[in-house]
């Protein structure tokens, strides 16, 4: 091998180095991991089969197969962070030439609490995050591969079987295979738009395919009986909540008629309740919570259908209140910034063989996050602007696979954008996809930053 070659091949082994650092320093540090309140009711749903609040059953099964490996968090962290960690080792084969920048940009950025804290936080939206990535960084390499059929055909298979796995961790996740399709159908144009059309179908309907699969076969499932539409009801009630504490007098006219004393109730209680960070305030009143779930759910979805089209523009006013607490949190300590150590419900804790955990290191890592708020490194405006910049980048290079790339920018922001209709709280956690995929498309832009295209090893004249 020449010193050519030699020098040709350092910065890839360097990035690789460095993405195998970034999982050791996740694992070191936070081993065996954190789990929240949220964490233990999904791990105890896991054990039982059996579902307890409204969060994807997918997650409880995934916690449930890594505690038969060993009990807890341990063998969860072990192996979850390799999703993100071998995705980013894969990106380094998607350019023809990597430069230094790209390992010497990566270890900057897995410095954030977002990657060597966020990590190892055991979330349905870490782990959908993750999943989100991965999957994007196959659909790449398929893009690059076009060429090759079988080669082309597994890493699709792979690319849509991760992006199912990721719409069954967030609903709003399908925006993820939206853009997957139109990713497809752009890459494989040069054969005719009936093939465009076809490759951008089957990016839509495979990966939604395989997730009802999936979903229908897993272990965790609802009690008999039981009606899972708590999700949405509860979004339309903290949307009327909203609309009674802008306007205690406007009518209700759907729930007078249905229950005059409950709608009184929720007249009189909203207003003094209601806060766009987060519609756990309601819980104060239980006069409100009695109201609300004294009415049918199709009751409750039509006087809030009537009091959005009586008010669309107040609708909208309210609706960006709560989305800028998400989107910006403006008061950062409102919005769970980060969960550390291991805490829960106490009876699911003694019935797991759970303990509470807030220990030394917990107190260092949380130090060393409090480094980073109220910094633009903390900060999902940051890396929504970062997202948008890689995706332009890209959009005007265009090798094969940075259209891929540039669609889990894409999808990222779509994500974070569709919060404004559905956000509850202003979580930090909620929008983390955005910024792991800015940090991921910053990174593989360092890669190789040339704006003129690389290599165009993926798509001749004659897609199939």
């Amino acid at each position: 091998m020449t010193a050519r070659s030699l020098i040709r091949l350092a910065p890839p082994f360097a990035w690789l180095a460095v993405a195998v650092a970034a999982y050791v320093l996740i694992v070191k540090l936070n081993f065996p991991g954190h789990m929240s309140v949220d964490t233990v009711i999904s791990l105890a749903e896991g054990r039982s089969g059996v579902r307890i609040v409204f969060g994807p059953p997918i997650f409880s099964a995934i916690l449930a197969f890594f505690d038969r490996i060993a009990a807890g968090s341990a063998a969860y962290l072990a192996v979850v962070p390799l999703l993100l960690v071998g995705a980013w080792a894969a990106m380094s084969g998607l350019r023809a030439k990597v430069s230094w920048a790209g390992p010497l940009v990566l270890l900057a950025l897995i410095s954030a609490p977002q990657v060597i804290i966020y990590q190892a936080i055991l979330w349905k939206d870490v782990l959908f995050a993750d999943f989100a990535i991965a999957g994007f960084v196959a659909l790449a390499w398929a893009a690059k591969r076009w060429d090759a059929v079988r080669v082309r055909l597994a890493l699709l298979a792979l690319a849509f079987l991760l992006l199912a796995m990721a719409t069954l961790l967030r609903q709003n996740g399908a925006l993820t295979v939206v853009m997957c399709a139109m990713v497809l159908a752009w890459t494989a144009r040069r054969g005719g738009w009936r093939k465009a059309l076809a490759w951008g179908a089957a990016g839509f309907v495979i990966p939604l395919a395989l997730a009802s699969v999936l979903n229908a076969a897993t272990p965790v499932k609802d009690p008999p009986g039981v009606n899972r539409d708590v999700g949405l009801r509860l979004l339309q009630g903290y949307d009327l909540a909203a609309a009674l504490a802008a306007d205690p007098g406007r009518p209700l006219r759907v729930l007078e008629a249905a229950n005059p004393k409950a709608a009184a109730d929720l007249r009189g209680e909203a207003p003094k309740y209601y806060s766009p960070t987060r519609v756990d305030a309601l819980l104060g009143s239980k006069t409100l919570g009695k109201a609300l779930v004294s009415f049918k759910t199709k009751t409750i979805g039509r006087q809030w259908f009537q009091t959005i089209s009586e008010d669309p523009l107040g609708y909208a006013g309210r609706r960006l209140e709560i989305f800028r607490w998400v989107f910006l949190t403006p008061d950062i300590d409102q919005c769970l910034p980060v969960h550390l150590g291991v805490g829960g419900p106490p009876d699911l804790m003694v019935k797991l063989g759970l303990k509470e955990r807030q220990d030394l290191n917990d107190a260092r890592l949380w130090n060393y996050t409090t480094w980073w708020l109220d910094t633009p490194g903390y900060s999902h405006l940051t890396y929504a602007v970062v997202a948008a910049l890689v995706a332009g980048f890209l959009l005007v290079r265009r090798d094969p696979a940075d259209v891929a790339m540039a669609g889990l920018m894409l999808s990222a922001l779509a994500f974070a954008a569709s919060f404004y209709a559905i956000s509850l709280a202003c979580d930090y956690r909620y929008l983390y996809f955005l910024d792991l995929a800015a940090i991921t498309g910053l990174a593989y832009v360092a890669l190789d930053p040339r704006l003129r295209p690389g290599a165009r090893s993926g798509l001749s004249r004659r897609n199939a």
